[in-house]
């Protein structure tokens, strides 16, 4: 997985993401039917700051969010639109991967900004490649609910655990 996933962040094209992106959408509608709960209609990438976005050329998880949301609506009659313009990454920082876990909670603490004017009682998905800490989806978790958000559910290709001890 950690190959794939750092092929993904250098191209967009890799050739595992379909399949990848199709299992967690079958895991996703399998999740809300067995609980019962309805499957947000709403995905969000999770934002790229700027300059990340154009030394990159493409954000990985707008790729994985786009797929997800097709194959959800072709093989599952479920619609989600995806939204970019409802949070924005104000923060750069450094890259997460480069960090302790202790580092990455305080470095990407307030790093998104919810943008959109009427939020309020949405049921959001926040679309990522990959979870380790938790500290990034924790930060537009926060941004989106402050914004009136009323429910931010995390989708992503991997959880990992997290082995760096360091400081």
């Amino acid at each position: 997985m950690d190959n794939i996933i750092l092929r993904l962040k250098g191209d967009p094209y890799t050739t595992e993401i379909k399949q990848l992106c199709a299992l967690l959408a079958e895991r996703i509608a399998t999740t809300y039917q067995n609980t019962q709960m309805p499957c947000p209609q709403t995905i969000i990438p999770l934002p790229l700051h700027w300059l990340k976005m154009t030394k990159r050329g493409f954000n990985q998880s707008h790729i994985i969010g786009s797929l997800v949301a097709d194959y959800l609506d072709t093989e599952h009659h479920i619609s989600a639109e995806i939204r970019q313009d409802f949070c924005r990454r104000i923060v750069k920082g450094q890259d997460q991967h480069l960090l302790s876990a202790k580092k990455r909670l305080t470095s990407i603490k307030n790093a998104f900004i919810a943008e959109a004017k009427d939020l309020n009682g949405l049921s959001v998905a926040v679309v990522d490649d990959v979870v380790t800490t938790g500290a990034t989806a924790n930060s537009v978790a926060k941004a989106l609910l402050q914004a009136g958000v009323a429910q931010v559910d995390i989708w992503s290709i991997a959880r990992t655990s997290w082995n760096n001890s360091t400081g």
